[in-house]
């Protein structure tokens, strides 16, 4: 009955022989009895093996998050077969199906065995690669005032003029080759910018900060190097070793060369002399203390707790929930038994916010940032000391104290205080540490000094 269809769900999608997100969708009104009817007819006899119903079953196969969504979901409804005499007589229908005196054992432990398989499979199978697909090179316009309709002039593949950028190349040359001269030229000696970044960055995950503290800006509103020479030295070294012996464009020999310097292997205590000139470190006077990234704090917690897992590749893990249609992203577990990997495996979703870490200038995923800020925020604090992860992982490393020891408040303090900040404590501080433990807390120790500075900083 074409009157019951609803608009944007017109009768011909009920069999348009697509997987698609466009469906027959009708509806009774509310004061008719009649339901829903839809008749086939075929201009000669056929034999109908079995009838397929889906709903939006193409958005559910390109959509792996929503993995609870149902994709064989439908309304009761009954098939009928109309015989030679014009009258209906029913072939199959729903309630019939789902009727539990016509459930088959065999078939729902055959099921169960098959679904057991596949997920052996996708464990312990091969696993997905991503893949591209090349086409053919396009012609590119600068397009006027931006738009698509207006092109203009032709724009051939190159490089910055500023640096000598043309390759030589047309609108017809293959993408490998454009891929090979933008190498060459991006490696070439005759411009020290790619080599001179590569370094700065280096230098700057090291340090904290790097010889030109804008490490995406090398231009005039730039700030200047702190030591041309330097850096220019750096960037020579890594694309053409001459101390080393490393290949070149070695990021792993550049930063071999920097670890065993005078500059990393020095002592980060303060000298009054060096403060009045320069109270910042900012010539490496001394190692410049800095607090380590968020993803530090998180893996030494649980590194100290003893439940870091520590096994490179394999799946990842997700502390969000599985998003439904026009759902919103929220964190349903961010410091269980399965998130207890390094947080590099940690899927990332724009605009999530993990409730613990995000606070320590974590970045939004959805957003390019070369240099993270680093800020001071009570958050920070109340995170560490009061969140489910923290105070779980602190039962941890407590629990692993006490087993490591005679149990007594003076050697489980002894122990956390070398686990967490890798030393023994102080008479003062292991005397107020005891005061604690006398109230039967000696869990609040443990989560005292993972939220101390000492712990989340690199001295």
């Amino acid at each position: 009955d074409d009157s019951m269809t609803q608009i944007r769900g017109e009768v011909f999608f009920a069999n348009d022989g697509e997987l698609s997100t466009n469906n027959w969708r009708s509806r009774a009104p509310d004061d008719r009895e009649e339901k829903p009817w839809l008749v086939l007819e075929f201009t000669k006899p056929q034999t109908v093996d079995r009838l397929v119903i889906s709903s939006n079953k193409h958005y559910f196969l390109e959509t792996d998050y929503l993995t609870s969504y149902n994709p064989e979901t439908t309304y009761n409804y009954v098939l009928e077969a109309q015989a030679a005499d014009g009258s209906w007589y029913p072939v199959a229908a729903t309630r019939k199906a789902e009727n539990p005196d016509n459930v088959s054992t065999e078939k729902t432990a055959g099921l169960a065995r098959i679904q057991n398989l596949i997920s052996q499979l996708n464990q312990e199978g091969p696993q997905p690669s991503f893949v591209g697909q090349f086409i053919e090179p396009v012609v590119t316009h600068v397009f006027h005032r931006g738009s698509p309709e207006s092109p203009k002039q032709e724009v051939y593949p190159a490089g910055f003029d500023a640096l000598n950028g043309d390759l030589g190349l047309d609108s017809s040359t293959p993408d490998p080759e454009r891929r090979i001269q933008f190498a060459e030229w991006l490696t070439d000696p005759s411009h020290p910018l790619t080599a001179r970044v590569m370094a700065n960055r280096i230098w700057s995950h090291i340090f904290g900060t790097g010889i030109v503290s804008t490490p995406s800006d090398f231009g005039t509103v730039g700030a200047p190097p702190t030591n041309q020479e330097l850096l220019d030295w750096l960037a020579a070294e890594f694309a053409d070793p001459q101390t080393t012996g490393a290949a070149p464009w070695s990021m792993k020999g550049l930063i071999r060369l920097i670890l065993m310097s005078d500059a990393y292997r020095q002592s980060s205590a303060p000298r009054e002399e060096g403060l009045a000139v320069d109270s910042s470190s900012q010539f490496l006077w001394r190692f410049p203390p800095r607090r380590v990234e968020a993803e530090v704090i998180r893996d030494g917690i649980l590194k100290a707790s003893g439940n870091l897992d520590p096994s490179v590749g394999g799946k990842s893990f997700r502390i969000h929930n599985e998003k439904k249609t026009y759902a919103q992203w929220q964190v349903v577990d961010n410091h269980g038994p399965d998130t207890w990997r390094r947080m590099i495996y940690q899927e990332r979703m724009r605009r999530v916010d993990d409730q613990i870490f995000t606070a320590f200038d974590f970045p939004d995923c959805g957003q390019i940032r070369a240099k993270r800020p680093v800020s001071t925020t009570p958050l920070q604090a109340l995170n560490l000391m009061n969140s489910p992860f923290a105070i779980e992982q602190a039962g941890f490393i407590t629990e692993r104290a006490k087993q490591e020891t005679d149990g007594s408040d003076k050697e489980v303090i002894t122990l956390l205080f070398e686990i967490l900040l890798n030393r023994k404590p102080a008479n003062e501080e292991l005397q107020a540490a005891r005061e604690a433990a006398q109230s039967g807390e000696l869990k609040l120790v443990a989560r005292s000094l993972i939220n101390s500075n000492e712990f989340a900083f690199l001295p």
